[in-house]
């Protein structure tokens, strides 16, 4: 009835699957557990005991292939026709995770939605976790995030992730701006993980970059699925204005002293929009 699919990347998953395995047997559904080690750096997690829980298989890649691929390949490998794909680094929030799940097998896509860890983090890593109390834990802001989603595999299989994104950074924005284009309804529910957000500052900021790095090179070839992205949205106004190279020339010389406040005691998330912004007009300006 059900796959649930685990990507990871240097990351011990291995409470996660504990946690999803317990549940999902406590619901006497028929269930499959697949994760895919997308050829991390070290392994971190015992593979020998998640290799002991049933109706569980785990895959070690010998070659990293990337976020996109990672899903089509879990995709791919599913047995069954409902896809619950749970990344590395999340853990359920409710005891009921699972079975709130079951509960939608009639809808052809669903997100659960992600919170933070409650216990606050101090500095350097207060950066990530306010980022996800503020921007991604708001369920009331559809936020759409490949972290916990359930989708019908002729669904996925038909609409693959865009494997050309090979690095990271919006290949799920674009994933469900896709379904979007093609008439497949996306429905939320309050059914979330909590996100670890152990990243420092330094390392979400090198992140970010990624990320934008990839939505300059979206933006050519995929510029249809990008309208409502508010990075694309504002820089667009800014570019109308003629004023996209003041943004960036404002972001290189206030860059240090911005990268200062993401590693203090209170980071500013208006800051980090405005970073994002900055660094994205400088990628276009210097393009």
């Amino acid at each position: 009835m059900l796959s649930i699919l685990i990507p990871v990347y240097n990351y011990n998953v291995l409470q996660l699957v504990e946690e999803i395995h317990q549940q999902a047997t406590a619901c006497h559904c028929v269930f499959e557990i697949i994760v895919i080690d997308d050829a991390s750096e070290k392994i971190l997690f015992d593979a020998q005991k998640i290799n002991t829980f049933s109706n569980t298989k785990l895959i070690l890649l010998k070659q990293n292939i990337g976020r996109s691929a990672i899903r089509n390949v879990l995709a791919n490998k599913a047995s069954f026709s409902h896809l619950l794909f749970i990344d590395a680094g999340t853990f359920p929030k409710s005891k009921t995770y699972i079975s709130e799940y079951l509960n939608q097998l009639d809808k052809d896509v669903v997100i659960g939605g992600m919170v933070n860890e409650t216990i606050e983090p101090k500095r350097p890593y207060k950066l990530r976790w306010l980022y996800t109390k503020t921007r991604e834990a708001d369920f009331n802001k559809h936020v759409l995030t490949s972290a916990n989603f359930m989708i019908k595999k002729s669904i996925i299989l038909s609409y693959p992730f865009d494997e050309t994104i090979t690095t990271y950074g919006y290949e799920d924005f674009i994933f469900f701006k896709n379904l979007e284009v093609n008439t497949i309804a996306i429905h939320f529910i309050n059914n979330p993980v909590i996100h670890d957000g152990m990243d420092d500052a330094n390392s979400f900021l090198k992140k970010t970059e990624d990320g934008l790095n990839n939505l300059a090179v979206l933006l050519k070839a995929k510029k249809h699925l990008l309208k409502d992205n508010s990075v694309i949205t504002y820089y667009s106004k800014l570019k109308s204005f003629g004023l996209s190279w003041f943004v960036s020339s404002v972001f290189k010389i206030t860059k240090p002293i911005l990268v200062k406040n993401f590693n203090s005691d209170n980071p500013s998330i208006i800051l980090f929009d405005f970073y994002k912004l900055g660094y994205f007009c400088s990628i276009k300006h210097n393009a």
